[in-house]
């Protein structure tokens, strides 16, 4: 018996701006939330663009190439292994299109020889530690877009305070080179690519 793939829709995102990154759902932010006390992160890093017969990346916009942006870029501050990261829910995990997405970030990885690692991560595998579902609980209580803004910025200060090793690099473009090639000296740029 043939099991029938049933679409699935995502309800209407509710969009949340802060730290400089615009988040498409609380899971989202949930993510980031349990990833910063150990990694530098990205929000949607890169788009894809790719031939979709193929499923390889391509140099040119046409008319017939497809998008896929992956959701984030994450780095360990101390390993500094770094890992492009598709955030979905555990009812799609057997989705055909998941395997696309894959196919088509790891071609993208290989062909421009990045360090990076491509994962998807199900909603019910972000864990959050008991402080930091003590202040995501408090988020969800907030009722306001000016209460949800002051909530963002006050934990981003107090999160600040006590990780001051996420804010070591003199600028933007030295956390992006650390976040990018996993490095924090900006080098050649162009040694990442591969010498056509």
């Amino acid at each position: 018996m043939k099991t029938k793939i049933v679409p699935f829709t995502y309800d209407r995102p509710y969009r949340i701006a802060t730290w400089g990154y615009t988040f498409d759902s609380l899971t989202e932010l949930k993510y980031a939330v349990s990833i910063m006390d150990e990694y530098e992160f990205m929000r949607e890093p890169v788009s894809i663009y790719y031939d979709p017969r193929t499923r390889m990346p391509v140099d040119q916009i046409r008319q017939f190439c497809r998008r896929y942006t992956p959701d984030f870029l994450i780095r360990h501050r101390e390993t500094r292994e770094a890992l492009l990261i598709e955030i979905k829910p555990r009812m799609i995990a057997f989705h055909p299109k998941l395997a696309i997405t894959q196919t088509v970030a790891e071609n993208f990885i290989a062909q421009e020889i990045l360090d990076w690692k491509y994962k998807i991560v199900y909603d019910d595998e972000i864990v959050l530690s008991a402080d930091q579902l003590e202040e995501f609980d408090v988020c969800f209580k907030l009722n306001s877009k000016s209460s949800w803004k002051t909530w963002f910025e006050e934990y981003r200060k107090r999160f600040s305070a006590r990780n001051s090793s996420i804010f070591r690099y003199p600028s933007e473009n030295r956390r992006l080179q650390f976040l990018m090639f996993g490095n924090s000296d900006f080098g050649n740029p162009n040694k990442w690519r591969k010498v056509k």
